[in-house]
Order: structure tokens, then sequence, then C-alpha cells
């Protein structure tokens, strides 16, 4: 049942398709090296390669082979353990038939890389290779995170951005936005329209909105007073000199005010929680604070519709009261899989013993190349059967009740939540609305 039901893919952060293709015409991301560009190469890292390595295999015209013989040792050392490299693997037998990688087969699937590239390949990918309905796309190629006009609406689904205007505001940002938007921006209340005009002008084709503030500081969003807020945003403009608690109340202000405007144009809050990625800077006592910290947004906005991410790993255990106790709470399972299947095949046992079933999205493959998300898929599958599998054999599941099950955690819940068949009527425009 799993392995013929379809994913709703929520979040990745695939390249735009356009962007791929003149990639390949300077010979960018054409060979194998494109399996390692996210994520395999931070465990490749914390395995001990060197970053002038990590780079070799990412460099054009560089040979297959001689890629391979500076990687070796690092993924004969780590292949058969970490998910990010048994992802690598997986989408090699997915996409390209080959068993592994070794010396012998990087050229074949470089070259098999490098002839898929042609216009209207993601889909293939995305909806043969991986049986995904569709995929949700934080795009980080657009000004500011915000908004990606993409040529593949009803494949690519688009995040709006909202991280420059809320948690990530500057001067500098503030005035790239000012120019973009046309709102002559001096004073906070202009900064408030920047706000309006991001929302009128992509909310209506926006599957949801995307914040990853949680990179750079708390969740603790103070709801900072607009007395207060308009003499830090004056001082700001004129003398950029905030201090660090100064910004981060000052975005507390606009942030608040952004999850106002998701309600009114019907947005789900989909917020960074939990593990970092890359290496040697994740704070681990401001990630643990992630979930109390959302608690607070929660009782702030509780017309809001809140996705918690990457299944606030390592404090999933944290993640699962929430959404039991909140109803403006859901747990996104996007990039779990390969962060740790073993912890992701608990955390669904235990979801589905404490919180709602309905409260649950169980698949986002959160890569920029499009040739990971297959791999990603086929763990993210086994990964799922086994848990549900368990429960049924342990006698908490009936086994008349797991094909309903299977379809509302892996499509069913994502459709009630996101309004896929609405930002498609607002992308044809109005005559199909």
């Amino acid at each position: 049942l799993v392995d013929k039901t379809p994913f709703v893919d929520t979040h990745e952060h695939l390249w735009e398709e356009g962007s791929r293709l003149e990639a390949a015409q300077r010979g960018e991301w054409t060979d194998f090296g494109v399996l390692f560009w996210h994520y395999a190469d931070s465990d490749l890292l914390a395995a001990g390669m060197t970053r002038d390595e990590a780079e070799r295999i990412q460099e054009p015209g560089l040979e297959p082979r001689d890629k391979w013989r500076i990687l070796q040792p690092y993924y004969t050392t780590g292949a058969a353990t970490p998910a990010t490299l048994q992802n690598v693997r997986e989408s090699a037998r997915a996409l390209y038939g080959v068993d592994d990688l070794r010396e012998d087969t990087v050229e074949t699937i470089s070259e098999q890389i490098a002839a898929s590239i042609a216009p209207r390949f993601y889909g293939p990918v995305l909806r043969e290779s991986c049986n995904i309905e569709y995929a949700q796309v934080n795009s980080l190629e657009t000004p500011h995170l915000l908004f990606m006009e993409t040529d593949q609406p009803d494949l690519l689904a688009q995040d709006l951005g909202f991280n420059t205007l809320s948690s990530a505001v500057s001067k500098q940002a503030t005035g790239e936005l000012s120019e973009w938007s046309g709102v002559d921006v001096r004073k906070l209340d202009d900064f408030y329209r920047v706000q309006d005009w991001a929302f009128e002008t992509y909310a209506p084709r926006a599957i949801a909105m995307k914040n990853q503030g949680g990179y750079d500081r708390g969740l603790d969003y103070v709801q900072l007073p607009k007395p207060d807020a308009v003499r830090l945003f004056e001082r700001m403009m004129s003398r950029d000199d905030l201090s660090q608690p100064e910004q981060e109340a000052l975005a507390g202000n606009l942030f608040h005010r952004c999850i106002d405007l998701s309600v009114e144009h019907d947005l789900p809050v989909k917020l960074h929680t939990g593990y970092h990625a890359g290496n040697n800077t994740m704070p681990l006592h401001r990630v643990g604070a992630n979930p109390s910290d959302v608690c607070e947004l929660l009782r702030a906005h509780p017309d809001a519709r809140f996705v918690l991410m990457h299944m606030s790993y390592p404090y999933q255990d944290q993640l699962i009261a929430i959404c039991k106790h909140y109803t403006n709470a859901w747990a996104d399972m996007c990039w779990a899989w390969i962060a740790n299947p073993v912890a992701s095949v608990r955390f669904v046992k235990e979801f589905l013993m404490a919180a709602p079933a309905n409260k649950l999205l169980t698949f986002g493959g959160d890569y920029m190349p499009v040739e990971m998300v297959p791999g990603h898929a086929v763990i993210a599958r086994r990964g799922l059967a086994q848990a549900i599998s368990e429960l049924v054999e342990d006698g908490w599941i009936g086994e008349s009740d797991v094909p309903d099950l299977i379809d509302r955690v892996m499509r069913g819940n994502a459709h009630d939540l996101f309004d896929y068949e609405g930002t498609l009527a607002a992308w044809n425009g109005p005559d199909d609305a």
C-alpha cells in the first residue's frame, strides 16, 4: 500500500528547472558529484573529508574517476551507515540502474545524469520515479528567498518566504525590498506596506509561507509594542547600528504581523525547527528551546496554522506533545528520514499512538538537486511501511484501518491543509478561478 500510494512532497529546495539547464550549459552539476551536493557532503565532512576535497567533487571539468579517487576513502568508510549516503545509493539505483557508486560505475552514472538534463525532466523524476503528486518548493534562488515565478506551478508549488519581511530585517534588505516593491520605505508603516505588498502579490499563488529564522536565532519572537518598534526601525534606517537583542525585538514585531497576514490570506506557516544543516555551527541549546518557544507562538495566534518542520529532530518527543495538545500545530517529517530513519520510524509509531493522525505530514525530500529525491522517497516508504506494520503486528492498529491511515499521512492530510487547487487557479488566471 505504501509503495502504491503517492506522496504529497511538502518540502523541497529544488533549483528551478531552467536554472539547472543553464548550469548544465556551463558544465555544472552534470556528473555524479551532484549526488553529494546537498547533505551527503555534510556527513562526509563530519567523517573527515576536507572542505577543499568536497569542493573538488563539485568542480566542473574534473573527470568522474578523478572525483571518485577523492571521494572513495570517505564514502567507503561512511556509506554503510548515514542515511544521507544510503540515499545516494538508492537514488542511483532508482534512476540509473546501478547498485552502488564505484570506480567502474561513476562514469556511467555521470553519462546518464548529463543525458537526462533536458526540458521537463523534473516531471518524470518526481512523478514516475518517486510517485509524488506534486512538490512544495521553498526556493533558495530568489532575492530574499521571497517567491519563485516557476514555470511548472502544477509540479512545483511555491512557498512565500518571509525571512526578510520579519526575522532577518536589515537596512540593506529593506532598501532592496523598497526598490522591488515600489514602496518608498522610511518609517515602520512604510515597511508594513511592503509586507502587505508581498502578501497581496504572492499569497494567492503560494502554497504556504516559510521562515527558516531558526538557523540564526531562537523562535522566541516577542510581540514588541508598535511605539517601541517605530523607534528601533527609525534608528536602523538612519544608522543601522541595532544590537542583536534590539534587532530581534524589532523582528518580533514584524514576525507577529506576518503571522496575522497568514491568517488573513489563509496560508499555513512553515517554521524550521530542530537540526541545523551544515557543519560546526549548530547551537544545540537554542535548538532544544524550539519546541517551548513555538508554544508561545501557538498561543499568541490560535487562528494561524503552524507546520513544524523536520520532526524537530532531535527533540521529536516534544513535537508529539505539541501536536497532541495544540489544535493549530502540525508535524512535518521533511528531511527527517535521512537525518535519522530509525528515529523516524519510532516517531511515526509514537505520534500515531499519541496525537491525531490528521496532524502528521510524512515526506519532504528537502533537496536542491532533483536527482536526490528518489532515494529519499525510497527510504521514507521503507520506514513508513515498517512503522505501520509494527503497529499492526503489535495490535495497536487494526488491519482494516490501514488503507485510510496510509492515504491520510502520505497525501490526504497535505490536501486538507494546503490549498493546491486554489493556488493553481490563481496561477492560471481569473477565468480558471
